[in-house]
């Protein structure tokens, strides 16, 4: 018969076990889906290029995927704006993909220039905006459930890293060096 303290251990460690997984999601923590290959995107930006993820492989890639009414929404991409300015575009590159089907491209541009500070276009600076469409359905296919969600690609279009909730630019830095460093394969 197992003793009052072994049970007291066993319990701790399972309340211990359930709260990391409830509260992984909301903590910004690495996801489950580390080294999956990310699922190709071809979307229109709002600028009239066209992303293509097999494009962008010299470097990370960091997907946000966000809608324009979402308040975590706005103050990631400050975060966003910060990580921006701390690599080059040869380093990384962003592309936010408003996953919200009503919205269009006028609300997208004025949310960046509200909130990444660009009046115009941003891909010169490795920044692309774009909305997802029914059909390409990027947002879904990423497991983009809430948001904001971040999908860090690295150079070999394997999925590095994923966030769900608002991340800060300091622990954005982090996993985009390990990828900068990693040798390419």
């Amino acid at each position: 018969m197992p003793s009052p303290r072994f049970k007291l251990v066993v319990a701790i460690m399972t309340v211990a076990t359930v709260g990391v997984y409830l509260a992984e999601p909301y903590l910004g923590l690495h996801s489950y889906q580390q080294y999956r290959p990310a699922p190709p995107i071809s979307l229109s930006t709002i600028d009239g290029s066209t992303f293509n993820l097999s494009d962008h492989q010299s470097g990370a890639v960091l997907i946000d995927f966000m809608a324009t009414w979402c308040p975590p929404c706005r103050d990631e991409t400050v975060e966003l704006r910060r990580v921006r300015e701390a690599f080059s575009a040869e380093e990384l590159t962003i592309v936010t993909i408003n996953i919200d089907y009503s919205e269009n491209a006028q609300q997208l541009s004025q949310f960046r220039t509200a909130f990444a500070r660009y009046n115009g276009s941003a891909e010169g600076a490795g920044w692309f905006f774009a909305l997802d469409t029914p059909g390409e359905y990027a947002g879904p296919r990423y497991g983009a459930t809430a948001l904001p969600t971040l999908v860090l690609v690295d150079r070999d279009g394997l999925i590095r890293y994923s966030w769900v909730g608002t991340v800060s630019a300091l622990a954005l830095q982090g996993p985009i060096n390990e990828i900068m460093r990693a040798p390419v394969t």
